[in-house]
């Protein structure tokens, strides 16, 4: 396993595992009884309860955000010195193989446990997910990001076919400053939640075409691509005007996901927590970029399980919320306490995470590489002969 690249930072790879970590809390040990018409609740039948678990739980779904940040950063290294076509391949190849494992394994626990939902439409969802859908409903919800992360590979792919790598940094500003925008005109409209004004802004906000346009999240994929410019390409001042921007339009989407979340739950969470969360994360990203190559100094054996956690995310993301769920309402109708049974459905699920990113997820990428390196080959060998046959 190669982890002394350039560009690579394992202190991201930290920050992505804690990042997966917090979201599983989140939904396991919060939103499993808080929203009783989300999937985990149906998979968990509900009877698990941690309403006294109400000091971080309630706030672990920042992670997103952080999740987002760090893509907008990796992504961009890995597009920069990429075709278009490379850049495709890797995408492809990252996403769909976990999601076709993952994305099984849910509709089987989903089957295992009485959830009132019929076959027919479980293999609907199964069928959305895998087929990447950018529309619900997906076997699990958290598939919802995929398609925003999707939409910023895409405006990836979009710059580098047409050999314009230059004008990431810009246009990801241009991004980031209307999602900020659109964030400070929500929180302005918010002052008057009866107002026509706010009524078009919280439809902005509830949108699945706003997530897919990045209104609503670009301004974390933006931090990330300015980070990137500012330590892999040239340091400047106005980085720190520009992340100071998207800091303040980061916090107050944080801030409408706070409210959107008080409108699910009819329970009432200060935003300051998931910002503080969300922040600190920040801070810890640029420390471990800046003092990458001190980290990379590690012991071999350290090194390499920073990469064993990074890789484990995608799956341990994928997995938690239904799969872990299921395991947990499993857990609790046993007869195992709570806490007990949040314990063993987490490390239950790492574990599988683990195995997925150490078996079956390399195996069926490699066939995938060797699928597209034969289309590849295939399509060289049809032009070439074209070429012989018609020489003019």
């Amino acid at each position: 396993m190669k982890v002394h690249q350039a560009q690579y930072v394992p202190g991201l790879d930290l920050l992505r595992f804690f990042a997966a970590c917090i979201v599983m809390v989140f939904h396991l040990a919060f939103w499993s009884w808080a929203f009783p018409a989300g999937q985990i609740a149906l998979a968990s039948h509900g009877v698990a309860d941690f309403q006294d678990w109400d000091t971080f739980a309630p706030f672990g779904w920042a992670g997103v955000q952080i999740f987002f940040v760090i893509s907008g950063f990796v992504i961009v290294v890995s597009a920069e010195r990429s075709s278009a076509y490379k850049f495709f391949v890797s995408r492809f190849t990252r996403l769909v193989p976990a999601v076709w494992i993952c994305a099984t394994i849910a509709l089987l626990a989903w089957l295992l446990v009485d959830s009132g939902m019929r076959p027919l439409s479980l293999f609907a969802m199964y069928i959305r997910s895998v087929a990447f859908f950018p529309t619900g409903a997906w076997i699990d919800s958290v598939y919802w990001t995929l398609g925003v992360e999707i939409c910023f590979y895409a405006l990836m792919f979009v710059l580098l076919t047409i050999g314009r790598q230059r004008w990431i940094k810009p246009i990801m500003c241009g991004v980031g400053l209307i999602s900020t925008l659109f964030w400070i005109g929500y929180t302005l409209a918010a002052q008057d939640k009866n107002s026509a004004v706010f009524e078009l802004f919280s439809h902005v906000q509830w949108s699945r075409l706003a997530q897919l346009l990045l209104i609503q999240h670009g301004v974390f994929f933006a931090f990330g691509v300015v980070l990137w410019s500012h330590f892999l390409k040239k340091a400047s001042r106005a980085h720190f005007a520009w992340l100071a921007i998207f800091a303040v339009g980061g916090c107050l989407q944080i801030a409408g996901e706070s409210m959107l979340k008080l409108e699910k739950t009819g329970m009432s969470f200060s935003p300051l927590t998931p910002c503080i969360i969300w922040l600190s994360a920040m801070l810890f990203f640029w420390v471990v970029v800046a003092n990458n190559a001190r980290v990379q100094q590690l012991p071999a054996w350290c090194l390499q399980l920073l990469r064993r956690l990074g890789l484990m995310t995608y799956p341990l993301y994928l997995l938690h919320s239904v799969t872990g769920g299921a395991l947990l309402g499993a857990f609790v109708e046993w007869g195992i306490p709570t806490g007990m049974a949040l314990a063993a459905s987490v490390t239950l699920v790492l574990a599988l995470s683990w195995w997925i990113s150490k078996v079956p997820e390399p195996a069926l990428q490699k066939s995938t590489r060797a699928l597209f390196a034969a289309l590849q080959a295939r399509w060289q060998a049809a032009n070439s002969s074209a070429g012989v046959r018609d020489p003019g």
